[in-house]
């Protein structure tokens, strides 16, 4: 296999490798929960309450979308200052227009944090 190839190859497979983790985390989080209500269901008759409240109460904190939005924000100005200062293309076009879609995803969730208000959590 090329270099030329094999770059970006690596480059876009640790952007997958970075954005899927924290969802396959996440999944198995919440399988464990289940697995584990399943099985005092099946010893007691009865959900513990406490392991029901871990899977309905939403833990996401009221800064949750400022901080998603500044790393991407960031991630996408990083994007940029790469692609201006190097010549690449890629899908004919220069290489910081690809740098537009994570710096936008980080905006609207700047703006997410700002327009609509977040209850705290405990």
């Amino acid at each position: 296999m090329e270099v030329a190839i094999l770059v970006p190859l690596i480059v876009f497979a640790s952007i997958v490798l970075i954005i899927g983790t924290p969802f396959y985390f996440h999944h198995r989080n919440r399988r464990v929960i289940y697995e584990a209500i399943k099985t005092s269901v099946e010893k007691t008759g009865e959900a513990d309450p406490k392991l029901i409240a871990a899977i309905t109460h939403d833990s996401i904190g009221p800064n949750a979308d400022l901080r998603r939005g500044i790393l991407l924000a960031s991630f996408g100005a990083a994007l940029f200052i790469i692609g201006l200062l190097s010549d690449a293309e890629m899908f004919g076009a220069p290489f910081w227009t690809v740098a537009l879609i994570p710096l936008l995803a980080g905006g609207a969730y700047i703006a997410f944090h700002f327009f609509i208000p977040r209850e705290p959590t405990v």
